[in-house]
Order: C-alpha cells, then sequence, then structure tokens
C-alpha cells in the first residue's frame, strides 16, 4: 500500500484558498496557498520545470501562508522540506521524499477528479468566466499542458554536472513570462522573467526588454522580489512615458 500515490484538492470558493493533500510511500504532505488562480498554475509550473530537467532544485512559497516548500529533485527522487514556524517564531522542518514520476502523476490525477466532480456537482463549466475565479479557462488550459507534458514525455530531471555547466546562463529561451508592461510611446515592451533558480547566484528575477528594431534584451539587474522587479518596470517605462530614460537602457 506504501507505493500506492493518492492525491487530493481542495478549494475554498469564497476566499480562493486551496489545499493539496498527497500521500505516497507511508508520508502525507500537504500544500496550503492562497489565490488558487495564480498558485495553482504555478504548482504545475514548479513541477514542470523539475519534470523537464530546467533545474533540480526551486522553492514555492505559501502564498500569504507562512510555509516554504522547498524541491530537490535526486536522480529520479523527489526531496521535499517544509518550512513553517511555531507559536514562538522558531523554525519547524518537515522533509519527505518521493518517487518523483509516481508524485507527479499523483497530482495530475487529482486534479482531474477534481474538476470531474466539479462538472457532476454542475460548477463547471462556468456560467460566466471570471479571469480570478480558482476554475477559469486559463487555469484549466494550463494543468491540461501540464498533464499532456507527463503523459507523454519521460521524466527528465537534470544533473548536478549539467546544473553547473547551465550556470551562467541569464535565461532559457522558454523562461516564464510572468509580467508585461508597454511604454506606448517608445513601442517597447517590457518583461519581467524567472526561470525559479538563482540567476548568477544573486536573485530569480530579471526584466527584459524588446521594440521595433531591438531585439530582446536584458536589463543588467537581477532581482530577489518580485515585487521589486515590477516596480521597477513601472519606473523605467514612466521614465520613458516622460521623455527620458532611454540612457539607463543603453539604447
Amino acid at each position: 500500500m506504501e507505493k500506492q500515490y493518492t492525491c487530493r484538492f481542495d478549494i475554498d470558493y469564497r476566499n480562493g484558498d486551496v489545499e493539496i493533500k498527497l500521500n505516497g510511500e507511508g508520508q502525507d504532505i500537504y500544500f496550503k496557498f492562497m489565490i488558487a488562480f495564480v498558485s495553482i498554475p504555478s504548482f504545475f509550473y514548479v513541477l514542470l520545470q523539475l519534470w523537464n530537467g530546467k533545474t533540480n532544485k526551486t522553492e514555492i512559497d505559501g502564498f500569504g501562508f507562512a510555509v516554504i516548500y522547498y524541491l530537490t529533485v535526486e536522480e529520479k527522487s523527489l526531496c521535499i522540506e517544509r518550512l513553517t514556524f511555531d507559536e514562538n517564531g522558531q523554525p519547524i522542518f518537515y522533509n519527505y521524499k518521493f518517487d518523483f514520476e509516481r508524485f507527479t502523476k499523483a497530482v495530475d490525477k487529482g486534479f482531474s477528479g477534481y474538476l470531474q466532480e466539479q462538472r457532476n456537482e454542475g460548477i463547471l463549466p462556468l456560467k460566466v468566466d471570471e479571469h480570478t475565479h480558482p476554475l477559469s479557462k486559463q487555469v484549466i488550459k494550463e494543468y491540461e499542458e501540464f498533464s499532456t507534458i507527463i503523459n507523454e514525455g519521460k521524466l527528465n530531471p537534470i544533473s548536478i554536472l549539467e546544473l553547473e555547466a547551465a550556470e551562467g546562463n541569464i535565461l532559457l529561451d522558454d523562461s516564464h513570462a510572468s509580467f508585461f508592461l508597454n511604454s506606448e510611446k517608445e513601442g517597447m515592451q517590457f518583461i519581467i522573467k524567472s526561470d525559479y533558480k538563482r540567476v548568477y547566484k544573486l536573485g530569480m528575477f530579471v526584466i527584459c526588454y524588446r521594440g521595433e528594431g531591438i531585439e530582446e534584451t536584458v536589463v543588467q539587474t537581477i532581482f530577489e522580489d518580485m515585487v521589486d522587479a515590477v516596480n521597477c518596470v513601472e519606473l523605467l517605462v514612466q521614465s520613458l512615458e516622460n521623455g527620458y530614460g532611454k540612457d539607463t537602457l543603453g539604447i
């Protein structure tokens, strides 16, 4: 029975919280996130980065909860460290080790089953599709892409040697773009990208810009915090709209 993996999703539609319960190898792990329409696709995305060998180590913050999950792939095993704090603010660590393929396919089956339950209850399809709904069309679309990849492709974990060889590359071509902002005056688009790995061991978020006659270029500032990166983009765009800022970008 220890080899049987099961996964259960539970979403509170009132506030958007989501809880994911997974059992396998005699272990139970609980993921709790806020803002389901953001956290569910992010959870799929992180697993795919590990599945496709984009990285062998990443983390998931708690989307508002004081819980952090550190995920590491060692050969075909997924090691998870769950960090939370007691009432006195002291850290508490919980460690788990799963068969990565069984874990990922259990997540796939768990969400598929949850969608079917919502169809049976008449919640799906949504009468009016709202972007912020936990089961919006975009959330389901990103789940379907996740499901297709893990069911049609083989697990391809990255080795430590491959990861070290890849260090120094600022971005992968298909790295996740998570924020866009346009400068209408200059016809330029700014993008924040993340590889869910430390870029040059400094941070995880970088800003790129592109425009007519301008190839995609990385701003040589690396951010640890997404909010800081967004604030920087907004300042850059505002500068361009006010008629200055090109010198900062070197154009």
